[in-house]
C-alpha cells in the first residue's frame, strides 16, 4: 500500500490501466479469433457473462444485436474502463478522468459503394459518415442534422438583426456556434500500423474540450470492420496533464496486443450463444 501511495505521489495520480494485472480476452468473429490484452478495471461492478461468439455476417443476427448512437451503429463486443484518481480524495466526484476501451463490429451501408479492404477508401468513409450525419437531413429521433438545425436557427437570428451577418462574418460566427453546440469538423483519418496490421485511425475532438474519442478501424470482410474505440473523458481539466501521457501510452500498448488469427469453424464457434470468457481471463 505504501509503495502504491509513493508511486501515486510521483506520478500525480492513482488508477489507470495497470499492465501488471492484465488478462487476455478471446472472441470468435466468424472465422477469426480476436485476442486482446486488457488490464483489469479499477471500477467495482458486477460483470455479466461475456459474449464469446459474434456471427456478424448474419444480417438478422447483426440487426437484432446492433446499437445506435448518433452516427455510430454497431454490435458491441466488449468494454473495459479505468478511472484516474487523486492520490488522496477528500470528496466524492473528485476523479481526474476516465479511459475506456470498447470493441465493436460495424457494418458498411450498401449505399456507401466503397472497397473496405482499401484503407484509403475506408478512411474517407468514416469521416464522410460523421460529416453527413451531422450536416445532413434533420432527424430528431436519431440526433441527425444538428449542424443543419444550428445553421437554420443562425440564419433566422441573423436575418432578424439590424445588420445581418454576411460573407466571412456569417461563416465565422456560424462555425463558432457549431463548435459550441454542434459537431464541428474532425481531422482527416490516417493509416497507422500495429504488429504489421494497418488500421484506419481517426479522432472525434473539439476545440472547447479536452475529452476526445480515438477510433481504430480494421476491415473484416467486404461489409464489416472492427472498431477499437478509446474514450478519454476529462473530468477536471486542470488535472489532465497528470494522466494524459499515461492514458495514451496505455492505449498504444493495448493496440499492440490485438491479434486476429484464423479459426476453424466448429459447433462451438458457430452460434450466437453467450458464454463466459472467465477461463481465458484468469
Amino acid at each position: 500500500m505504501m509503495i502504491q501511495l509513493l508511486k501515486g505521489y510521483w506520478r500525480g495520480f492513482i488508477g489507470g490501466p495497470d499492465f501488471n494485472n492484465q488478462h487476455t480476452l478471446h472472441f470468435i468473429l466468424e472465422d477469426q479469433q480476436l485476442s486482446i490484452n486488457l488490464p483489469q478495471t479499477n471500477v467495482v461492478s458486477v460483470e455479466p457473462p461475456r459474449p464469446v461468439n459474434f456471427p456478424y455476417k448474419s444480417k438478422d443476427w447483426f440487426d437484432s444485436h446492433k446499437k445506435q448512437q448518433q452516427h455510430n451503429s454497431w454490435v458491441h463486443i466488449n468494454t473495459m474502463l479505468w478511472m484516474y484518481l487523486p492520490v488522496i480524495s477528500f470528496s466524492p466526484g473528485s476523479e481526474y478522468g476516465m479511459l475506456s476501451c470498447s470493441l465493436w463490429v460495424k457494418r458498411i451501408p450498401a449505399t456507401a459503394n466503397i472497397t473496405p479492404y482499401n484503407r484509403e477508401e475506408l478512411a474517407r468513409f468514416v469521416i464522410d459518415e460523421y460529416d453527413n450525419f451531422h450536416n445532413g437531413e434533420i432527424d430528431e429521433s436519431l440526433g441527425a442534422g444538428i449542424n443543419t438545425q444550428i445553421k437554420k436557427d443562425f440564419e433566422k437570428q441573423s436575418a432578424a438583426m439590424a445588420s445581418p451577418f454576411t460573407g466571412d462574418d456569417f461563416i465565422k460566427y456560424l462555425n463558432m456556434d457549431i463548435a459550441s453546440r454542434g459537431h464541428p469538423p474532425i481531422p482527416p483519418a490516417r493509416i497507422v500500423s500495429f504488429n504489421n496490421i494497418q488500421w484506419v485511425f481517426y479522432q472525434e475532438v473539439r476545440t472547447n474540450s479536452l475529452s476526445r474519442k480515438d477510433y481504430y478501424c480494421l476491415p473484416l470482410d467486404e461489409q464489416h470492420y472492427l472498431v477499437c474505440r478509446f474514450n478519454h473523458r476529462v473530468s477536471l481539466s486542470n488535472k489532465h496533464k497528470k494522466w494524459r501521457d499515461h492514458a495514451l501510452a496505455s492505449q498504444l500498448q493495448i493496440m499492440n496486443s490485438i491479434t486476429l488469427t484464423p479459426v476453424e469453424k466448429t459447433s462451438a464457434t458457430s452460434g450466437n450463444l453467450l458464454e463466459s470468457n472467465a477461463t481465458q481471463a484468469q
